[in-house]
Order: structure tokens, then sequence, then C-alpha cells
């Protein structure tokens, strides 16, 4: 198993300061907030499946003979805490599992995650009536870096910050972001919300060697971000309300193999309108988005719906285009535009077939016109419900990645194929 070795001591405590502070919240309000109801839900997993291309790239940008194809067996698991008081809810999961290759052993490594979210409405709310506060909590170690946020049913909570349709070469990573959100009301009908977050990803040398007769220009780029965010919040209706607000993000960044310093500055203007139904959910955001120092305004927005067409069928759809940390290839900032569809259907009591495909177009600053990156991910998944607390599943997933930027231009394609046993105790 390969370890990471790029974080120091000191930039080991930065990254899990935000961690520590988030669990020493719940410990407090635990300890002092009596009758308390607590869920644990273990589950595990055993999984095998083939991949033709373990490496994430060309055969031409690895040494001679390095064998592109492998079988992977997954055995792991996860705990999840559900916790609730009179005051506040906490759920958090933790988990984990290693991954084992048939032929190429040496790529054997260990898989962990940490999902978590500290919900404190009510406790604040005893001393501003309406007021909200939450906290969010990711980390993620692995080498396998995703390209997108996935999930139609019960999308995977990930904090889109270092989420935009790249995915780079295979390296252990370390990615880490932690989030506080909230409102303040003004009137019944106008509030002021604001967020903060911190983001950190880490990166230790690429996997597979630069051998072959290309790629050696391929760099990571090791990124802190500072972003938060304001404005007033006007409700329409029960339904529907419009928010106007001020966005920005800090970024600092180096090389993963080291040099200087550098940094970049987001700053966004928007206009947000959201609508709930307790069978469908709008949100739309659009507004311009000034970059520092590459110069330059660009129009943003996203726009995501979502929906139960009936009890049985579940579609999301997702549209985006942002500016983000770009942490591969080139340093600075990308313009991620990012289209994604998925549906969920049951087609009996115990049998859910899903279906989802992103496509993510990237634009690298300054030169947007002809630095590019292109991600085209698709994948189905038929899951039986073996008993109450097991199931099984077959996967597919395509995935098509086609870079033309300064620093090295390539293209490959990739295919998954797997089988999945999975168990959750509720």
């Amino acid at each position: 198993m390969n370890l990471l070795f790029c974080c120091s001591h000191v930039e080991r405590n930065r990254l899990f300061r935000p961690t520590f502070i988030a669990i020493l919240v719940f410990g407090v309000l635990q300890a002092s907030i009596g009758r308390a109801q607590t869920t644990v839900i273990p589950s595990a997993h055993v999984s095998g499946y083939y991949d033709t291309n373990i490496w994430l790239r060309p055969a031409g940008f690895l040494p001679a003979g390095t064998r592109l194809d492998d079988f992977v067996t997954s055995v792991g698991g996860a705990v999840q805490l559900l916790h609730e008081t009179r005051d506040f809810d906490a759920r958090v999961k933790i988990g984990g599992d290693f991954n084992s290759y048939v032929e190429t052993t040496g790529l054997n490594y260990f898989r962990a995650t940490v999902n978590g979210t500290i919900g404190l409405d009510r406790w604040v709310d005893q001393y501003v009536r309406g007021a909200k506060l939450r906290i969010t909590e990711n980390f993620r170690y692995t080498p396998q870096t995703p390209g997108f946020v996935t999930g139609v049913r019960e999308p995977i909570s990930q904090d889109p910050t270092f989420f935009s349709g790249l995915q780079a070469f295979r390296a252990n990573t370390f990615t880490n972001t932690t989030s506080a959100t909230g409102s303040y009301p003004i009137s019944r009908d106008l509030a002021l919300e604001g967020g903060y977050t911190f983001g950190i990803r880490r990166f230790g040398t690429i996997l597979g060697g630069e051998g072959g007769t290309g790629g050696s220009n391929a760099s990571f780029f090791n990124t802190t971000t500072n972003t938060w965010f304001g404005g007033p919040r006007y409700q329409l209706s029960r339904n529907d309300s419009i928010a106007v607000l001020y966005r920005q993000s800090f970024i600092l960044q180096s090389r993963s193999n080291g040099g200087r310093s550098f940094s970049t500055n987001l700053i966004t203007l928007a206009g947000n309108y959201e609508k709930k139904f307790q069978e469908w959910s709008l949100s739309a955001e659009a507004g311009v988005t000034f970059v520092e120092p590459a110069g330059g305004a660009f129009p943003t927005g996203s726009l995501s719906a979502s929906t139960e067409i009936e009890r049985d069928t579940v579609v999301r759809l997702t549209l985006s285009r942002q500016a983000r940390p770009s942490v591969f290839l080139v340093g600075g900032a990308v313009l991620s535009n990012v289209a994604q569809a998925g549906i969920s259907h049951r087609i009996y009591e115990r049998l859910i077939l899903d279906a989802d495909a992103a496509f993510g177009y990237s634009q690298f600053f300054p030169d947007t016109a002809n630095t590019t990156f292109q991600n085209f991910t698709g994948s189905t998944r038929l899951t039986y419900k073996l008993t109450r607390d097991i199931s099984a599943e077959i996967s597919y997933a395509f995935n098509s990645v086609k870079s033309d930027t300064t620093a090295v231009a390539y293209q490959f394609s990739r295919h998954v194929v797997g089988f999945f046993l999975n168990a959750e105790w509720k």
C-alpha cells in the first residue's frame, strides 16, 4: 500500500483541526443535554470488479510493459451515528475499505471517509427566534480521485469545492472541507444568510512513474481555500424564496513536488431562487464571477432540480458553470461547466435500477478558449434486496477523458464492471 509522505507534521495538524473542532462541539453539547436518542447503524461490503485502466492515464504515459487492466477486490465497512436531542441533531458516518489487486499488488490501498453534519437550529432558536446554524465536515483519503459528486436517491455528501469534473492521474490524496452555514431573521419574510468553508487538499506523487512518451509535465497543486458568502433572502411564499449573494474564495496553492506559493481570488455576485415542495425542489442561481489575478469577469450560475415522478421513480438534474480551484495540470482557477442527470426506478419492491451521466468541460485560466479538459462518465446499477439488511448489486461505468492543455495533452477511456454485496443493519 502506498503511503502519502507529502504532508509535514504541521500540515497534518492543519488538516485535522476542523475535524477536531466539530467533534469538540458535538461532545460539549452531548454532555450538557439530556434525553438524547442515539442510533448506531453499522454496515459492511465486499466487492469485486474489473478495471480496464487502473492508472487513470494513457498507456503511452507509462513505462513500457506496464499492465493497464486488473481485477480488484474490496472489503470494508462503515458506522453511521444518528444522535438527536431536544436542542440539536447530528449525523456522522465513518467508513473505510481495503482494496487489493490481483496482478498489480503494489497499488493495493486503503480508503477512508468521514462525513458528518451537526444541526443546531433548535439550539440557536432559543436565543434568536427563527435563526439557523449547521456545521458540515467531509474528509476523504484515496488515490482514486472522483470527477463528479454522485448519487440519485441519496447524493453523496461532499462539498463541491474540489469536485468539478477534473479527473486526475492516480495519486494518494487527502481532502478535507469544513463548513458552517446559517441565517439570521430580520423580519417574518426577510433573513440574512451566510456561511464559511475551509478546504484543504494535499497530494502525493503520481503513481506509475514518469515513463513513456508524455505526462512528465503533469503536476498536482496542494490547495487551501477559504470561502465565505452572505446576503439577504426574502421569502416570497411558503414554498419559494429569492436571495442576493456575495461569495468570495481565497485560494493558496503550491506544486505538490515543491515550489513557490501563489494565490488566486474569486469574487461572485449572484441572484438565487429556490422553490421546494414535498415531491420536488428547484434551485437556480445566476451571476458574474471576477477572477484575480487572471483578470476578467465571466457569467456563472447553476440549476438543480429533483423530483419523484411517482413513488418509485426519482429524477435529478444539475447544471452548473462555476469558477473552482484548479488542482491538476494548471494551477490557479478553472471555469467548470458541468451537466449531470440521473434516474432511479424501483422496478418492484426488491429491485432498483439506477442510471446517471455526467459531462464536465473545464476551461483553464487565463487562456480559457484553448486550454480545456473534458470528462464524460456514464454508469448504471441494478440492485436486488436479498433480505431486509443485505443487497446485491451489479454495476457498469464508462469514463472518457480528454485533456488539451499547455502542460500536457492526452486522451483515454476506461470501463469498470463490478459486483457488490452490501449489508446494513438498521
